[in-house]
Formats: C-alpha cells, sequence, structure tokens
C-alpha cells in the first residue's frame, strides 16, 4: 500500500514539475540550496573542532565548510545555476558512459561486452542530448517532470 501512496505522489509530483515549472524548480532549489548551506555549516563546526588535533585537516575541513555555504547560498532559489550544473552533470555523464562503452566494445571481457558497450554508447549520447535540452530550466522541469510520472507510473504496478 506504501509504494502505491509513493506513486501516486511522485506522479504529483511529476505533474507539478510539468504546469508550474518554475514553482517546482525553484522549490527544489531552495531545498537543495539549504541542505548545502547546512552541509557547509557543519562542515565549518567540524573543522573547527577537528583544527586543535589535525591543523591541515582542520583547515580543509574548514575550506569546504566555507565553500559549501557560498555554494549552497548561491544556489538557493536559483533555478538558472541549477539548469546549469544538471546540464553539466548530464554532459560529464555521457562523456563517460561514451568511453566506458567503447571500451567494452574495443576490449570485450566478457560475452556480452560488445552489447553492453554499444547500450553505453547510446545511453552516453541520450545524456548528451538531454544534457544540451537541460540548461534551459523550463526544458529540464519538464524532464524531471516527465520521469517522476514515468517513476510513478511504474512504482503503481
Amino acid at each position: 500500500m506504501a509504494f502505491k501512496i509513493r506513486g501516486v505522489l511522485v506522479i504529483l509530483f511529476g505533474l507539478i514539475l510539468i504546469i508550474f515549472p518554475w514553482f517546482g524548480l525553484w522549490t527544489l532549489t531552495a531545498i537543495l540550496g539549504l541542505i548545502m548551506m547546512l552541509i557547509g555549516i557543519g562542515l565549518l563546526v567540524f573543522g573547527a573542532f577537528t583544527y586543535h588535533a589535525s591543523r591541515a585537516a582542520g583547515a580543509a575541513l574548514l575550506i569546504l565548510g566555507i565553500l559549501g555555504l557560498i555554494f549552497g547560498i548561491g544556489l538557493f532559489g536559483n533555478v538558472g545555476m541549477f539548469a546549469a550544473i544538471a546540464g553539466i552533470g548530464l554532459y560529464i555523464s555521457g562523456f563517460i558512459l561514451i568511453i566506458g562503452g567503447l571500451i567494452h566494445v574495443l576490449k570485450p571481457l566478457t560475452r556480452l561486452s560488445g552489447e553492453v558497450g554499444l547500450l553505453g554508447i547510446i545511453m552516453g549520447i541520450l545524456y548528451i542530448v538531454l544534457g544540451s535540452f537541460a540548461v534551459d530550466a523550463r526544458a529540464l522541469s519538464i524532464m524531471m517532470g516527465v520521469w517522476l510520472i514515468i517513476a510513478g507510473i511504474t512504482s503503481l504496478f
């Protein structure tokens, strides 16, 4: 029963992202920005306590905390920044999938390496194509909404 309720909620969130793209993405970026700020604050506190035991570790944690705090503040409610990060992430993932696929095709390790490699190349190309659309916040919201609807439907069955 919990899977069905979760599936319906995921479908509703997907519809919200498609119908109200800016509201959905702004809410998501606000939550992610807040999480990053909390992580930054936690790293600052942990770095301050660690600094006395190890200056290098403490300094590294303090620097990471400051960067996390800055990134969280910059991300909070910034839909354009989120779309850019998502697009870059899809590009990088696509290139990694293509390279991994080429390795499997050119140097087969198992009986199905060629097929797995070809699938990796196809998925990598798809990721790069999606990444070129994802840098537009409205398109990213629609893609995320469609994905959530598909995930919600599959969890119902």
